[in-house]
């Protein structure tokens, strides 16, 4: 009964995610899951898509490891030789840190510096949307200072709850990360719905009918989205709709 209810204090505990309102909550609430589960470390990194017009991915992170981890990654731009994320590109399924294969020399020297810096072991947790790992993707990678030999087993006998945390954290970046897409483009829930209806192939009338209003008054709502989007066509707003996350 205590490993049963040892189970449902941490699934209850990674369901309050829900309920975070800043960064700095959630990090502190992923953490202690983390250390639940019997890991010390975790790093949980969403990778937007290039929005349309620019050309550079861009990274967003939660870190809950040491500072220097953080600091040598973003020296070094790890990122863009992160052999978990060429992994996670890839592939959908959890995988062992041992398993990984270290493709570059960069990606040797990575692992070896991690691993002084507390990720001895390692467990990553690849997290897409409904939209495939070519649209939006996250990764979570749990780290513990135990040798592979004792955390690898312990990584693979929490894997479901560490699956749930993943996708919840995903779940939770892909709405603070909408809600502030909305903002940018000063967009109201009417202009995302007309999105989605026009994404699905639904014509100026046929929408209309839908809200029960005029024919003019939908183009008069589409012109206006493509102003906010500062694109002539409706589906270059779609496009960008899409890749800042806000039709999901």
């Amino acid at each position: 009964m205590g490993i049963i209810s040892n189970a449902h204090d941490v699934m209850d505990t990674i369901a309050e995610l829900t309920d975070c309102t800043t960064e700095a909550e959630a990090v502190v609430l992923v953490k202690d899951v983390v250390e639940m589960l019997g890991a010390n470390w975790f790093v949980y990194t969403t990778l937007l898509p290039t929005v349309f017009g620019e050309e550079n991915e861009s990274f967003r992170y939660f870190i809950g490891c040491s500072p220097e981890l953080c600091k040598q990654y973003s020296k070094r731009m790890w990122a863009m030789n992160d052999p978990f994320f060429d992994y996670a590109r890839s592939n959908s399924a959890p995988i062992l840190g041992s398993k990984i294969i270290l493709r570059t020399p960069g990606q040797v020297e990575m692992m070896r510096a991690t691993a002084e810096l507390g990720f001895r072991s390692g467990y990553a947790v690849p997290t897409h949307t409904s939209m495939g790992a070519g649209k939006r993707m996250g990764l979570l990678y749990v780290g513990s200072e135990e040798p592979k030999e004792i955390a690898e087993p312990q990584f693979l006998r929490k894997r479901v709850q560490y699956g749930a945390l993943g996708t919840e954290l995903l779940l939770w970046w892909n709405s603070r990360l909408r809600q502030q897409a909305m903002r940018k483009y000063s967009l109201l829930e009417t202009d995302v719905e007309m999105l989605q209806l026009s994404r699905r192939g639904k014509v100026a009338c046929e929408i209309a009918a839908i809200y029960d209003i005029k024919v003019n008054a939908v183009y008069k709502r589409l012109n206006m989205i493509k102003e906010k989007f500062d694109v002539e066509r409706i589906d270059q707003a779609i496009r960008h709709a899409e890749a800042e996350g806000i039709l999901q």
